[in-house]
């Protein structure tokens, strides 16, 4: 059951971890010479002043990624960049897909090589103390093999992340709104919703709300929740988050993060 459990932890952590806080959400890149990183964010850095690229590297040897964050015009007063993602799935899912403690895909169902492509255009302006963010983009989920429709990971924020391989293509949307309450505390609040035209289980609307505590430059705490909704291959279904199935709970999120400038 653990091992079941930490898998299943693995695979929604590197998902959730698209909460996008710290300002990743955002389409400012970080300054050139800057990295953060946390518990479940990828390691960020800032290349120069037109590049900021991120990768997960605690999972990259079973999750293979890899993001760059472009700069471009601005827009209606709107600072605004563009994303571009990549990720290969098919050795961390294949490693699940397995009977007993660790399986979460039944193990007659191995997944091909598979590929994910995400672009995304951002924008992001301050207005009145508010930092808004809004973003929408396009996934493309490319197998190079046979993928069964009876293998999905039919789980809230899972499936629709996922399910972009067997639909071929789906898209994304959303706002977020992030303001600082005192000089070390701020929230952040979003909603984005994911669409798989054509999909049994086409749509997954999702909504967190973060509150952090900033020690300093170099070191945020933040807790809160998530709240998805949506439709899957069995019906309707909304789930707050983190929650473990396997054990029936749900636990607050807990997410340290660290960061640095380099001279």
């Amino acid at each position: 059951m653990m091992k079941r459990i930490i898998s299943f932890l693995i695979l929604t952590g590197f998902l959730f971890s698209e909460t996008r806080n710290w300002d990743a959400h955002s389409a400012y890149l970080l300054p050139q010479k800057r990295w953060e990183m946390g518990l479940f964010q990828p390691f960020r850095y800032g290349y120069s002043e037109n590049l900021e690229y991120s990768v997960y590297p605690l999972w990259f040897f079973v999750l293979p990624n890899f993001s760059i964050k472009k700069p471009q015009n601005d827009l209606a007063g709107f600072t605004t960049a563009t994303q571009y993602k990549l990720v290969y799935p098919t050795p961390f899912l294949n490693m699940i897909a397995k009977s007993g403690t660790m399986g979460i895909i039944p193990p007659e169902f191995q997944m091909p090589p598979m590929l994910g492509l995400s672009s995304t255009w951002l924008m992001s302006k301050n207005m009145g103390g508010l930092d808004l963010t809004l973003n929408g983009g396009i996934d493309v989920g490319i197998a190079f093999g046979e993928l069964d429709t009876r293998s999905t990971v039919d789980l809230p924020l899972v499936y629709h992340r996922l399910g972009v391989y067997y639909n071929k293509w789906g898209i994304h949307s959303g706002a977020d709104v992030q303001k600082n309450m005192t000089e070390k505390i701020g929230i952040l609040a979003d909603v984005d919703l994911r669409l798989l035209p054509g999909l049994k289980g086409n749509y997954s609307l999702e909504h967190k709300l973060l509150i952090s505590w900033h020690k300093s430059e170099n070191f945020r705490i933040m807790t809160g929740y998530k709240f998805v909704m949506g439709e899957y291959p069995y019906g309707s279904d909304m789930r707050l988050l983190p929650y473990i199935p396997m054990a029936e709970a749900w636990v607050p999120i807990i997410e340290l993060q660290w960061g640095k400038s380099r001279k």
